[in-house]
C-alpha cells in the first residue's frame, strides 16, 4: 500500500514542527530551572512558568503549520495543539506514573495547549 505523497509531506511537516516546539519548550523550562536555581520562586510561578513554555510552544507550531498548510489554519492549529498535548501527557505517564492526577489540571493544560495552536493557526 502506497502512502500519499501529499500526506506523507503533511506527516513529515507536523513532526520537524513538533521537534522546533519542543526545543523552544526545553528553551523555556531551562530557563526556568535557571530562575529556580538563583532565586527560590513560589510554586505558583513556576507552574505559570511550565504552562506558559506550553502555550508559547503550540502557538508557534500553529502558526508555522498555519502558514505552511495556507487554509484551515485553525483546524490545523487545534490538531497541532491537541497532538503536541498528547505527547506531552504520555511521556508524562511514563516518567511519573501517579496514580489519581488531578483532571482538572489536565483538562486545562489540553484546553491551553489546543487553544495556543489555534489562536497560532488562525494568525499563521
Amino acid at each position: 500500500m502506497k502512502m500519499n505523497p501529499k500526506l506523507g509531506n503533511v506527516v513529515w511537516t507536523v513532526v520537524k514542527l513538533l521537534l522546533v516546539c519542543y526545543v523552544v519548550t526545553g528553551l523555556i523550562l531551562a530557563a526556568i530551572a535557571l530562575i529556580m536555581l538563583k532565586s527560590s520562586p513560589s510554586s505558583e510561578l513556576v507552574s505559570g512558568g511550565i504552562v506558559f513554555a506550553y502555550v508559547i510552544s503550540t502557538f508557534v507550531g500553529g502558526l508555522l503549520l498555519g502558514k505552511k498548510m495556507g487554509s484551515r489554519k485553525y483546524l490545523w492549529g487545534i490538531m497541532f495543539g491537541m497532538l503536541y498535548f498528547a505527547i506531552v501527557y504520555i511521556i508524562s505517564l511514563f516518567m511519573n506514573p501517579i496514580v489519581g492526577e488531578p483532571v482538572k489540571d489536565t483538562v486545562t493544560i489540553f484546553l491551553l495547549c489546543s487553544a495556543g495552536g489555534m489562536l497560532g493557526g488562525m494568525l499563521g
